[in-house]
């Protein structure tokens, strides 16, 4: 009995100064026996506080970011999210992964790491065998890290997923720029190409009004790598403002290019081809004072009644190529009104047909209308009708022609497209020296012929 008081007696002391006894898990057993110690148990020495060098300043140790504190169910669970394919700031990047629980219903948030912080971006649940997909429509392209959690807390989240680049590029259309200014008719167009290339998706082409406001212009679509090319309105001289925006998408979606200066100016624009047999297969027949190998055609610009600029075409004598040239440069730059300038062999070679439809021409190997006995003048292609409507003429059979210009008989009604002396065109003619057929005692309002 006295033994087993000193056992406890020891072990108490020990513990005191930090052992473990080692007979401490079986202190019911009896200890062997050993020369009792002294009844006096001295206390630790406790250990001196050392006093800091006044002479070194000790360097404050940085604070660690918390880190959230993971319980031991949190620890079970992981959160995997996969690399997001590349995708662009106006269409969604897919986000997918899964937890290592196969729970459906776990509540997933989406984290974007922007300049300083961690954004929370979208929420979604899991799905069968713990599976979660997101679909986020990022407006600002660049690379973005994201990351995924079970939970909506860093500090309460079951688990955190390692995160993963995102590169969300820019979607753009690009114009090329335009030449600095086009003749009116010549194929004035924007060109560009749009990132990422959609073939067949539909492109406009709008310009600036003013006051926030704009118009369509045309309309076109990319190729295969993304090119196009809409036409600009190049029947009037104007300085336009223009821009290309995608088509059959919603606002946000809407993408816009830079703006581009296009310059119409208003040309005569002539060329000079020479002229085959098959051109000419109803003006033309064998006998007739001048070959096709002798003419030319013209083609040209001219100011239309509508007040827009049209192409026409005349078939001329080759030496009088370029009185034609100098005579329509004048009368385009005074906007003269021409209803239409087309080729006779456009109406079968018919000079009726022709007049009636208020045609400009110059030859055409036929005889005079009104009098079938003299070849006309137009079969050498030196002579010119110039709107045979508004200026119709008296011919030699005392008929007017054509009929449906005989409101135009009087000419002290001045209306657009009739011929005075005063006009352009007639003088321009008289300079080339030309003669005027209104001279005639038979007048031809509308015929001019070299003197």
């Amino acid at each position: 009995m006295t033994w087993r008081v000193f056992g406890v007696g020891m072990a108490a002391v020990l513990l005191a100064v930090g052992l473990q006894a080692p007979g401490a898990a079986a202190a019911d057993e009896p200890t062997p026996s050993v020369t009792p110690p002294s009844a006096t148990v001295e206390e630790p020495t406790p250990t001196p506080t050392p006093t800091p060098t006044p002479t070194a300043t000790p360097t404050p140790t940085p604070t660690p970011t918390p880190t959230p504190t993971r319980t031991a169910a949190a620890a079970e669970w992981e959160i995997t999210l996969d690399p997001p394919a590349a995708s662009w700031e106006d269409r969604p990047t897919v986000f997918t992964g899964k937890i290592s629980q196969p729970i459906t219903g776990s509540y997933i948030t989406l984290w974007q790491r922007v300049p300083g912080a961690w954004v929370l971006r979208a929420s979604t649940r899991t799905t069968t065998g713990g599976v979660y997909r997101f679909s986020y429509v990022s407006a600002t392209p660049g690379t973005w890290a994201f990351r995924t959690m079970i939970g909506v807390k860093a500090e309460t989240a079951l688990a955190i997923s390692p995160y993963q680049s995102s590169n969300i590029q820019d979607r753009k259309i690009v114009l090329n720029t335009p030449a600095p200014w086009y003749a009116t008719l010549t194929g004035a167009s924007v060109t560009g190409r749009m990132t990422p290339a959609e073939p067949g998706k539909e492109l406009a082409l709008q310009d600036y009004l003013g006051s926030g406001k704009w118009r369509l212009l045309a309309i076109g679509t990319m190729d295969s790598k993304g090119g196009f090319r809409l036409r600009v309105p190049d029947n009037v001289p104007a300085t336009r403002t223009v821009r290309v925006v995608t088509r059959w998408v919603t606002q946000p979606q809407m993408e816009y290019s830079g703006l581009a200066t296009v310059v119409v100016k208003a040309a005569l624009n002539p060329k000079v081809y020479a002229v085959s047999a098959s051109m000419v297969p109803y003006t033309y027949r064998s006998g007739c004072p001048v070959a096709p190998s002798s003419l030319r055609l013209i083609q040209l610009n001219y100011w239309g009644f509508d007040g827009t600029v049209h192409r026409g075409e005349l078939i001329v004598r080759d030496a009088a190529v370029s009185k034609m040239i100098t005579v329509w440069t004048s009368t385009f730059a005074a906007k003269f009104p021409i209803r239409q300038m087309r080729r006779v062999d456009r109406f079968g070679g018919s000079d009726i047909k022709s007049m009636e439809a208020d045609n400009t021409s110059v030859f055409n190997c036929r005889r005079v209308t009104g009098n079938p006995y003299a070849l006309s003048p137009h079969s050498y292609g030196w002579a010119i009708d110039i709107n045979t409507v508004e200026n119709p003429y008296l011919a030699a059979n005392g008929v007017w022609y054509p009929s449906n210009g005989l409101a135009y008989r009087n000419r002290s009604i001045v209306r657009p497209g009739m011929l005075f002396a005063s006009s352009t065109a007639t003088k321009a003619l008289i300079n080339q020296g030309y003669f005027w057929g209104a001279y005639w005692s038979k007048p031809d309002y509308q015929h001019f012929q070299p003197k």
